[in-house]
């Protein structure tokens, strides 16, 4: 075998591309190319611009030695003439504007806090923003103030924390109007409510947003979509969600508004659809109600790193909208038009469209993800899904250096009929007639899915002599309504007997697998039913644990999500009524039952697998005899194995498969 087997630092070596925007003459594409810098321990990323044919260059620099600069989300100007982004290269988010033929970035905005969303006004003059909290500049002069500002916070919110934010403060966010020429600001929302992803009707006359002014909106969060009149300064409200909404679009010809979202409250799981309303009307259509799968990338990989948000895009005519969505193991492009008939896949199978856009109705660019590429940027014919040209490959020397094992596809049957989808990957080295040991992967979520996208961790394993299986059991997107529902009420049933149905189906048909040496791994959810499989059985030699929850009634309260999401994820089960119910769905309450040596791993700013999570696992395996260690990453959240500090992600690396092969045979 001439490529040497993948090693964990070569997950500091992948560039990572995405949020593709074509320019309004059609004929060029904006995108971001993230970096990992090992030595300062994070990432940068830098825009680029290229064209039709791949001829590119990159469009924005900026050097820091003592930070990581973030170039991101271009957005080309009305007139393509210039490009305006968001970076944090001043040490707040703001947003600055370079000319296409070159120049030095010019900073457009000043606020002390920095900048959220943006969005360019149809005829360029006009920036809509997003600020969170009260109007500040950095050109102001305030007079120091001695008294010192005490650190104790205040909590008056229910929901009053988020996993990779931290605590909230009482500052709101709100939409402002920036003038490009005067560099003034023009507040537009007032209250204590947050307001965001601002959108300009194609004739600049009108502005619509997202918020939620509900009385309630903290415990049931139901967003609604606003809109103003800039000439009347007047704001009204459009639609109230009765589920959650996300990336509005305006069809050239202002008739309509399309969003992602459902109409099934806040507490569902369900798919996601394109919702259309009719813009003087407000009339809505469920665009995708027949189409039973998600709209968006639900899978799950940990070299990632596109900074896209979720978008639907219209084709010229107002016709027909764009939209991605998750199949199986796969996410693809569709379009659907104003009658709801949503096309065949328009991006191939075994692939993943991580961010697109769209040139014309014959050619979109994607950025598009497979078992063996983090992610290029192609363009596709929409005509013809098997015509793909590469614009760009960042990491094909690294590509050509190392082995990359492909994933093999099956099907099984679980303990009850269902199907079931998964994928294993062959050890590097792989020999006719030899046993190796197998690992099993267990995603997150439970509502997202394992699939076609490169896992550095599971090539990692596979490069070390693993045998290395991964499924989506019920709970998994990709699969329809019902089977991402079928979880719901049912923890540590039919998707344990999925889960292990897929073991034994490997074992039975997979024979260069050595059935005594068999170990478990997953994250959140996947973190859960590691601690579930450990307390009902002993078929595997170790396990680690990440991220993961044990007792469900303490989550409820620690959590940011905890007290939503316990009583919808567990049939509306009451954190008072539901003890027993609850007690009886946690690992700890089980615990006597281990037997397996236990491997935990957790971030000690996890706020939505909280830390205490791991502390009470860790302390009762302990207290029972169990092999068992835990390992705290401190300054972490939830989201350490897909883009926490190089440092510490290699180092989780270390620990992970050290504890497999400590106790391989």
């Amino acid at each position: 075998m001439t490529q040497r087997p993948i090693t964990a630092e070569d997950l500091c070596k992948f560039k990572f591309v995405g949020d593709p925007v074509v320019s309004p003459n059609k004929d060029k594409v904006a995108y971001v190319l993230t970096h990992v810098d090992k030595e300062k321990d994070g990432y940068y990323s830098y825009i680029y611009v290229t064209d039709l044919d791949g001829k590119g260059r990159q469009f924005t620099s900026h050097y820091s030695k003592d930070q990581l600069v973030k170039d991101v989300a271009p957005k080309w100007s009305p007139d393509g003439s210039t490009i305006a982004f968001r970076s944090n290269r001043t040490g707040k988010n703001q947003v600055w504007l370079l000319h296409t033929d070159g120049g030095e970035a010019v900073q457009l905005t000043d606020i002390k806090q920095g900048v959220g969303d943006f969005i360019w006004s149809p005829d360029g003059s006009q920036l809509a923003v997003t600020i969170t909290g009260e109007l500040k500049l950095t050109s102001d002069k305030e007079e120091e103030k001695k008294e010192e500002k005490s650190d104790v916070k205040v909590i008056t919110r229910l929901r009053y924390k988020g996993d990779g934010v931290g605590i909230y403060n009482e500052d709101r966010k709100h939409v402002y109007l920036f003038d490009v020429a005067t560099k003034s600001y023009t507040k537009l929302t007032e209250g204590e409510y947050d307001f965001g992803q601002p959108r300009f009707t194609p004739d600049g006359k009108n502005l619509f947003y997202i918020a939620t002014k509900a009385e309630d909106q903290e415990w049931g969060y139901l967003p609604a979509i606003w809109k103003y009149d800039l000439a009347t300064k007047e704001e009204s409200l459009f639609y109230q969600a009765n589920g959650y909404i996300m990336a509005p679009s305006l069809s050239p010809d202002g008739k309509w508004l399309a969003v992602v979202g459902h109409a099934r409250g806040e507490r569902s799981q369900g798919n996601a659809n394109v919702l259309l309303f009719s813009v003087e009307t407000g009339k809505l259509t469920n665009l995708t109600e027949s189409f039973d799968y998600t709209v968006g990338n639900l899978v799950g990989v940990d070299a990632k790193y596109d900074t896209a948000e979720q978008r639907l895009i219209w084709d010229a005519a107002s016709t027909s909208i764009y939209f991605n969505a998750t199949v199986g193991g796969d996410c693809q492009l569709f379009k659907v038009n104003l009658e709801g008939e949503v096309s065949a896949a328009l991006s191939p199978t075994v692939a993943s469209v991580t961010s697109y856009d769209i040139v014309s109705d014959d050619q979109a660019v994607l950025v598009l993800a497979t078992p063996h590429s983090t992610g290029d940027l192609v363009t596709q014919d929409l005509k013809n899904t098997n015509n793909v040209r590469k614009l760009t490959d960042w990491n094909q020397d690294l590509y050509n250096e190392v082995h990359l094992s492909t994933p093999e596809n099956f099907h099984y049957k679980s303990t009850d009929g269902g199907d079931v989808e998964g994928w294993i990957l062959k050890p590097y080295g792989y020999e006719e007639g030899k046993k190796y040991p197998m690992i099993l992967q267990i995603h997150g979520g439970p509502a997202t899915a394992y699939g076609n996208g490169l896992h550095h961790e599971m090539q990692l394993m596979a490069a070390k002599g693993y045998v290395v299986l991964y499924t989506n059991p019920r709970g998994s997107q990709g699969y329809g309504h019902d089977f991402v529902n079928a979880v719901i009420g049912d923890y540590g049933d039919m998707d344990y007997e999925d889960i292990m149905a897929g073991v034994d189906y490997s074992l039975e048909n997979f024979n260069y697998i050595d059935h005594d040496q068999l170990f478990v791994t997953g994250g959140s959810y996947g973190g859960y039913m590691t601690n579930v499989i450990v307390t009902r059985t002993e078929r595997f030699k170790a396990a680690v644990t990440q991220r993961s929850i044990c007792n469900w009634h303490s989550f409820y309260g620690t959590s940011d999500i905890g007290f939503f999401f316990t009583e919808w994820q567990h049939g509306h089960a009451d954190l008072w009524d539901d003890v027993e119910k609850l007690l009886k769905l946690s690992p700890l309450t089980f615990a006597r039952n281990v037997k397996t040596p236990t491997l935990i791993l957790h971030s000690e700013q996890d706020l939505r697998c909280p830390m205490e999570q791991a502390e009470q696992w860790y302390i009762a395996l302990k207290r029972l005899g169990v092999d068992t260690k835990l390992v705290r990453f401190p300054d972490e959240n939830h989201d350490l194995s897909r883009s926490g500090k190089p440092k510490h992600r290699l180092e989780r690396l270390q620990h992970l498969i050290g504890w497999f092969e400590d106790r391989r045979n």
